[in-house]
């Protein structure tokens, strides 16, 4: 995938009954437009885990990440939807479900930069185990 290099910063807010958690990412990635989608890549380091490739593609009112390492994990957000996809473990498949209350998806074609913004809550078989809160951002 060529595209347009940019510089992609990641910050996740997760709020859990066992306390809350935030991270930040600030990687290389890149950007590639194909009719009316956005496919950002990147790739997350964090300490002491494997290094996760991230497929974001961000349509009108849709956004879809996938992350790919030791398992992979696709996860889809759109206002109003709750979507289920399976996840694999090693213990067996659970079901990922996503319920997206906000969404604000805002790209500036001309300067090739971006900021997704999105707050859901993760069930995972039918249990919600967090409320997250995401910003996404990149630019060249």
């Amino acid at each position: 995938m060529a595209g347009q290099a940019v510089k992609v910063t990641f910050e996740s807010k997760i709020v859990q009954d066992e306390g809350d958690e935030s991270y930040t990412i600030e990687a290389d990635g890149r950007l590639v437009q194909k009719g009316a989608a956005w496919y950002l890549t990147y790739e997350e380091v964090l300490e002491e885990q494997p290094v996760t490739k991230v497929l974001v593609k961000i349509e009108p009112d849709h956004v879809a990440i996938t992350r790919t390492n030791v398992t992979k994990t696709r996860l889809v957000f759109e206002r109003g939807l709750v979507d289920h996809q399976p996840y694999q473990t090693a213990a067996g498949v659970m079901m990922l479900g996503t319920n997206t209350s906000e969404l604000l998806i805002d790209i500036d074609e001309e300067e090739l930069l971006g900021k997704v913004a999105l707050s859901y809550s993760l069930s995972a078989n039918g249990e919600v185990v967090g409320q997250y809160q995401v910003s996404l951002q990149f630019a060249q």
